[in-house]
């Protein structure tokens, strides 16, 4: 297992108690799906050119044989199953839709697993915290658990999409909701906590925005306001379903307000 790089991208126990009948798998579900295993989802998941919501499709479909009794080396198809399930999701912006997903998993995992304890399923705790980031909108800790988790091979290129979407978006709002900003603000919008000012400077422009070195500031560019490439504007994680605002001047101003309050709860 590798850790992801860190530049800007192109843009429990078991039950023991005989006295209990177990429940027979159900072969009808696992045995029509042969779709849910390890290397069906890894193809999936080396494709990058899969729209995120066809990718969603799959995995939601798949969800009734993960609820089936498993097969018993299992752990590393549920823990990379559930892991590109939520990721998946949070590409394709439906957060609210990820943490329903995540409130079910437990009850669903083969084993009686309590939230504290996933040992066997390695990517769920680190997929969690991701769901948890995000939604929270801590930038910080989003790009902390992208950058320096263990992934493992399967999942790394859907890791990658994501970690240059969030960047990608995150960029697209701060060129439209500010017109100068600090090196070190962008820095931490952006992931790049780590790099040096210069460094920095140098990926920025490279993306479009201008550096006053007198002011020490950027100074960004709002490439249009199409806000499809911002995917409704007003939040990084947006639901599905997001309505515009008013037309206009008076729209422009509201959703500019968004943007900003947006950015700064974090």
């Amino acid at each position: 297992m590798t850790r992801l790089p860190t530049g800007f991208p192109k843009l429990s126990s078991k039950n023991t108690n005989k006295s209990q009948p177990k429940q027979a798998p159900r072969p009808d579900i696992m045995a029509s799906d042969p779709r849910f295993s390890v290397d069906h989802i890894s193809s999936l998941l080396a494709d990058v050119t899969i729209p995120s919501a066809t990718l969603v499709n799959h995995f939601a479909a798949l969800e009734a044989a993960a609820n089936t009794p498993p097969a018993p080396d299992s752990p590393e198809l549920f823990s990379l199953y559930y892991s590109a399930y939520i990721i998946s999701l949070l590409l394709d912006d439906d957060v609210n839709e990820a943490r329903f997903l995540s409130k079910r998993i437990a009850s669903n995992l083969p084993s009686t697993t309590t939230d504290a304890d996933f040992s066997e399923y390695p990517l769920i705790p680190p997929t969690y915290k991701l769901l948890q980031a995000v939604y929270t909108r801590s930038y910080s800790s989003i790009y902390t658990i992208l950058l320096t988790t263990l992934w493992t091979p399967p999942i790394q290129p859907l890791v990658l999409r994501f970690l240059e979407h969030f960047r990608r978006k995150t960029f697209g709002l701060l060129s439209y909701a500010y017109t100068t900003i600090t090196p070190s603000k962008a820095a931490t919008y952006l992931g790049f906590q780590d790099d040096d000012e210069q460094l920095v400077v140098e990926k920025l422009t490279i993306e479009g925005w201008i550096w006053d070195e007198d002011q020490g500031l950027f100074r960004t560019v709002n490439r249009g306001e199409d806000e499809d490439d911002i995917r409704g504007g007003t939040s990084l994680s947006n639901v599905k379903g997001g309505g515009g605002g008013a037309p206009g001047k008076d729209g422009r101003i509201k959703r500019l307000t968004g943007l900003v309050t947006h950015l700064t709860d974090y």
